[in-house]
This record gives C-alpha cells, sequence and structure tokens, in this order.
C-alpha cells in the first residue's frame, strides 16, 4: 500500500478523534501525545508536492488548532474534529476499489 499524502490525511482523522477522547477523560498525558502524533502527521502531508498552496495554507491552520486543542472554543473544535474525516471516506473507498481488483 502507497502511503501518499491521502493516506496521511485519512490517518490523521482517528487520532485527532484520540486527541479529544483523552481530553474528555482528564488524560492530559495521553492527549499531549496524540497531539504530537498529529502535528507529525500533518508535517509528512505538508512534506508531499502534490499538496497545493491553498492547502498548505489550511494543512497550517488545521496543525495551529492541533497545537492549541486544550484551548479552542466548541465551534473551532467541531472544525478540527471533522476537518479530515472526507479523506478517511475517500481513502476506504479507494483501498476497497484497488484490493478488489488484486
Amino acid at each position: 500500500m502507497e502511503k501518499n499524502s491521502l493516506f496521511y490525511m485519512a490517518n490523521l482523522y482517528p487520532e485527532i478523534g484520540r486527541l479529544f477522547s483523552f481530553l474528555d477523560s482528564n488524560k492530559i498525558e495521553a492527549a499531549n501525545n496524540a497531539r504530537v502524533r498529529s502535528i507529525n502527521i500533518v508535517d509528512k502531508i505538508l512534506s508531499f508536492r502534490d499538496i497545493k498552496p491553498a492547502g498548505r495554507e489550511e494543512w497550517n491552520v488545521i496543525k495551529n488548532f492541533i497545537l492549541g486543542y486544550d484551548k479552542l472554543d466548541t465551534y473551532e473544535r467541531s472544525i478540527l474534529e471533522k476537518y479530515a474525516e472526507p479523506f478517511s471516506y475517500k481513502f476506504m473507498n479507494q483501498y476497497q476499489r484497488t484490493s478488489t481488483t488484486h
């Protein structure tokens, strides 16, 4: 399986879910570890050349949301929680198509 930008975008969605699950459970160390993993994923996404300038701006905003995850208001948190969801669905759809053709 090729680990392209979509692969990492799809993997950000569950990591953000873990981050907020830990935060809501007051497991701050685990939440901070999820933040580090999330930032690493975003940095990996930004390392790909297929990300256009406007996309880079968006991913940098998302990165800033992750960095300050514990200071987000309800609206900002909902943006962060939902941002990577479509990428996850797209990746799974592509993965299912390629796995059925092999």
